[in-house]
């Protein structure tokens, strides 16, 4: 009898410590607070202004800085100049609730940085869509004959505008401003003209630059790109110089 009463005692003594030590375990261990810290430096910093953020580093690859903290892994690449231009956090280091909660983007650079900066010093265009700028009844007297519009609009990215006749199958225009894409147009285009010679007619005071192939008329003006289609539009110059007039102050 006493040796089944110490035998029960002992295994709820086992029983007790077992589950002690389970639960124990499943309390998860704190997560330091470099990742934070981390997201404080930035692009351009000194090696300095880094070291007060990150401590010491635990290695110095040539141009880099390297930081090893438990579990996180902190890389920043140096310019000539020794300032940061690259900032990494290697997120196979970061479990998915630290991957949730960091403050900051998991590679950063200058170069970013600065065209985010000179994205926000530019004036905004205008939201107004394409049907808008220049409205239907504009439109027709622009190819003397009534036309309608139908709109097709990408915020943020483009809006295009169809006039079409509300009799027959011309004339037709299609008007399309693309926002930030003007210098990549322009460029694209004077490559064509430099393969084809006569493919690309410029348009002397439209916009900042303009340029022709066919019945397509591509209009920079700032950052922004203006096409232009005509189809059965007998004068597309006159009709393109108005259409730019109308919408180009509304822009």
């Amino acid at each position: 009898m006493k040796t089944q009463l110490f035998g029960a005692v002992l295994l709820a003594l086992l029983t007790a410590c077992s589950g002690g030590e389970k639960s124990a375990s499943a309390v998860p261990a704190p997560s330091d607070a470099s990742a934070d810290h981390w997201c404080q430096a930035q692009p351009g910093n000194t090696r300095e202004q880094l070291i007060a953020l990150m401590g010491p580093p635990t290695s110095e690859p040539p141009n880099q800085m390297a930081w090893t903290v438990g579990d996180h892994a902190y890389t920043a690449f140096l310019d000539a100049d020794g300032t940061a231009k690259q900032l990494d956090i290697h997120t196979w280091s970061l479990s998915d609730d630290e991957k949730a909660a960091l403050k900051c983007k998991p590679t950063r650079t200058r170069r970013a940085m600065e065209l985010a900066a000179a994205a926000a010093a530019k004036t905004p265009h205008s939201s107004m869509p394409a049907c808008e700028l220049v409205s239907a009844a504009e439109m027709s007297a622009i190819v003397g004959a009534p036309v309608t519009g139908q709109a097709e609009d990408h915020p943020g990215s483009s809006t295009k505008c169809t006039y079409k006749p509300t009799s027959g199958i011309s004339p037709s225009v299609e008007f399309t401003v693309t926002w930030g894409e003007g210098f990549a147009a322009m460029q694209g285009m004077g490559l064509a003209g430099s393969r084809e010679q006569g493919m690309v007619t410029p348009y002397d005071g439209l916009g900042d630059q303009a340029g022709s192939a066919g019945p397509l008329l591509m209009i920079r003006t700032g950052d922004d790109l203006v096409t232009l289609v005509f189809t059965g539009v007998s004068d597309q110059s006159a009709a393109a110089r108005k259409i730019f007039d109308t919408a180009g102050p509304r822009m």
